[in-house]
């Protein structure tokens, strides 16, 4: 049996993720703050007989990032692959407008969930020795664009959010070093703008267009682009890749 667990599986590209890994033939441990969004998604897996347990827990609180990994020896008695998804923009203040709740709060959902996350299931992959660490990062890191300025702001530019995911990059780096020992494997995937339900609400069809003419492929990115490189990451073809970041944005962060 070979297991995974993501984090903020229970909509837009953590949905995408934990099934996407389930069809790749892992168990995966679906985690999120929604009971009623896993139950959705537990019903989709079942359409498909895959294997996908649900658990809700608060990733972004040391409690919930020790239940996971409780859960998973409890369970499972290993994880071989963890994919860090939860995140998000809270705010598209300017920055000089920025409170230090929203920074924050922001660095909180983005880079301290994903920290709280590994560290609570490091013990199990060290005795292991082995093991796959997956980071969700953005290309807006390398662009420095993020979707407000899509929204005919002057200029927001959703500077904590962009700040939490470079600090995603660096750790995810840092850790590839430190954890290169034990067999363990830890890289990010940086997508690009993905038109998710949630996203689709707050954005005009003027902004998805805009997205695609900034883009080298002319089309809107799908949560299941970025999916691809998460399941090749937790593949035996990527066992000798550590410490990298994949863009996956349609080339709209090339420069």
């Amino acid at each position: 049996m070979r297991v995974a667990a993501v984090t903020g599986a229970g909509q837009g590209m953590g949905r995408s993720h934990a099934l996407g890994l389930a069809r790749a033939g892992f168990t995966v441990l679906a985690v999120d703050l929604s009971e009623v969004a896993l139950d959705a998604l537990v019903a989709r897996a079942s359409e498909d007989t895959l294997d996908l347990r649900p658990m809700v827990a608060d990733v972004c609180s040391e409690r919930g990032a020790w239940a996971i990994a409780e859960r998973l020896a409890e369970e499972f008695g290993r994880i071989d692959v963890l994919v860090c998804n939860v995140g998000g923009a809270l705010g598209a203040e300017h920055f000089g407008e920025t409170s230090l709740d929203l920074w924050e709060r922001t660095l909180r959902l983005n880079l301290t969930s994903q920290f709280l996350s590994i560290r609570a299931v490091l013990p199990m992959m060290q005795a292991q020795g082995a093991g796959r660490i997956v980071t969700i990062a953005s290309s807006a890191v390398s662009s420095g664009i993020t979707a407000a300025l899509y929204r005919g702001e002057r200029a927001a530019n959703l500077v904590p959010y962009v700040a939490a995911k470079g600090g995603v990059v660096a750790m995810t780096r840092a850790l590839a070093r430190e954890l290169g020992p034990w067999g363990i494997t830890v890289n990010a995937v940086a997508p690009g703008f993905t038109p998710t339900e949630r996203v689709r609400a707050r954005f005009p069809e003027a902004a998805m267009a805009r997205f695609m003419a900034d883009q080298a492929i002319g089309r809107l990115q799908s949560p299941a682009d970025a999916t691809g490189a998460v399941v090749f990451l937790a593949s035996v073809e990527a066992t000798f890749i550590t410490g990298q970041v994949i863009r996956v944005d349609g080339g709209g962060s090339m420069g």
